[in-house]
């Protein structure tokens, strides 16, 4: 059940088959209930979609349709089986495609909603070749995530990003490029008088200018 503060209580209830270097964390749970959608959101689209948390989550809770998209097909079949174990695989697929060729599988605008848990980490890669591509980065690779939401999200449409606060100027202005403006912009804290080490990114393609900024404590 979605509430007005964040927990990471909101994904407790969604069970998933993970393994040692991907898991649900605090990231997940953020952006499944900073992406809470709106009543003309019916058909949702994530991005790197891993072993379908964010996925599953956003069927089961909101009630919508989600695609996944995620290039290694372990994580997929994985995804695909949390589908079954949390009844809802009327209303969610994966596709193990990588975002860089969404334009061969997809039509244009067709998505009310990206999401996406962005990969965090630029610079040092990880020696584990799943957690490498999950979570470290490129400026090309954001990019590349960047081209698909423009290419899938219909115009007016929402996308919902959670990255680290590293990248995130960089984000909003490739972002901006593109026309897809960021609205509302959430930090989240782990502990008081820390430096935050996630944000999320919420916006509209051909949307307005007018930003709110949120803050939020994650439940340690």
């Amino acid at each position: 059940m979605w509430s007005e503060i964040f927990t990471t209580e909101i994904i407790r209830g969604i069970k998933t088959l993970d393994t040692a270097c991907h898991r649900p964390t605090h990231a997940s749970a953020f952006l499944v209930w900073y992406a809470k959608p709106t009543r003309n959101v019916k058909n949702v689209v994530e991005l790197g979609s891993g072993t379908g948390i964010v996925a599953l989550a956003m069927a089961k809770l909101y009630d919508v349709r989600v695609d996944g998209i995620e290039i290694q097909s372990h994580l997929c079949e994985l995804a695909k089986e949390g589908a079954v174990l949390n009844n809802v695989s009327e209303r969610v697929n994966f596709h193990n495609i990588d975002i860089r060729e969404v334009r061969r599988y997809f039509a244009p605008e067709m998505y009310d909603m990206v999401v996406s848990n962005l990969p965090f980490h630029i610079g040092k890669e990880s020696p584990y070749e799943e957690k490498k591509i999950s979570k470290n980065t490129t400026f090309e690779l954001i990019n590349a995530f960047i081209e698909a939401t423009t290419y899938l999200l219909r115009n007016r449409g929402t996308f919902v990003f959670v990255c680290s606060p590293k990248v995130m100027v960089y984000i909003i202005e490739q972002l901006a490029r593109k026309k897809l403006i960021v609205q509302k912009l959430g930090i989240l804290y782990g502990a008081p008088g820390k430096n935050p080490k996630i944000v999320a990114l919420r916006g509209k393609k051909n949307g307005g200018y007018e930003l709110v900024i949120t803050s939020h404590f994650a439940n340690l």
